[in-house]
């Protein structure tokens, strides 16, 4: 038989380590291009995810210090508490809003600081109820995920000419935060630059969660709401698989 024969069964030996230590280099070749893959995609996403928090910040800095303008001819006083309550949110944008992620926590305080500001705008002229509990589990979810939802809900939902009522809710439950705002709709608040901070917030959901995320934007005549449902553990973001 051929492999009777030493030179052959030396040569098919040789032949095989050979194989297997071609295999080898391939293998960890393989593993190390994967992880400069990952590498590039995890640098492209924190790049993204940058771009779309400086896209966010002035826009939200513009319309607060819209409401303050607005505040002072109706009510100097007022107006001064504002700047107070805007150097609270500032803090936050700013330092926290830099971060990858924040404690729920902070990030409902930062919607109720936020809320109670443009309570003194619009005093009992709109129906404004919020059901955000004083206590959240400690986890982590990203800065100012779900300040343009309220935000647009403001700007857009509110005629003084109409009744106007908006409504924030968050709860967690079975692993997952869930965000509501619904506003009233009104056909004189229309805006060609509504769907901006909109726009921003979708891409910003694909590139932290892909499609382990629930986001639903109901409509009709005369009511506008947001349902938003994201994962409370972090790691679960695609970002940091």
């Amino acid at each position: 038989m051929l492999m009777d024969n030493p030179a052959i069964t030396n040569t098919f030996i040789a032949f095989l380590l050979l194989s297997m230590n071609l295999g080898i280099k391939e293998y960890f070749r393989s593993v190390k291009n994967q992880h400069d893959t990952d590498e590039l995609r995890r640098q492209h996403l924190e790049q993204e995810l940058e771009y779309l928090r400086y896209q966010i910040n002035p826009h939200f800095f513009m319309n607060t210090l819209n409401n303050i303008h607005a505040l002072v001819d109706i009510d100097p006083e007022q107006a001064k508490n504002t700047i107070v309550e805007l150097s609270k949110l500032m803090r936050y944008v700013l330092y926290d809003g830099s971060r990858p992620t924040i404690p729920l926590s902070k990030e409902t305080e930062f919607l109720k600081h936020y809320i109670g500001l443009m309570r003194l705008r619009y005093s009992d002229s709109v129906r404004i109820k919020v059901d955000i509990p004083d206590e959240t589990p400690d986890v982590q979810v990203p800065p100012l995920l779900f300040v343009s939802f309220v935000e647009n809900a403001f700007k857009h939902g509110i005629s003084y000419q109409s009744e106007s009522f908006i409504m924030v809710s968050l709860n967690v439950r079975e692993g997952y935060i869930s965000f509501s705002c619904i506003n009233s709709k009104h056909e004189t608040n229309q805006d060609p630059h509504s769907g901006i901070g909109l726009e921003n917030t979708r891409k910003r959901l694909r590139l932290l969660y892909q499609d382990n995320y629930t986001f639903n934007i109901n409509e009709n005549a005369k009511t506008y709401e947001v349902l938003l449902k994201i994962p409370v553990n972090y790691d679960q973001m695609s970002g940091n698989r």
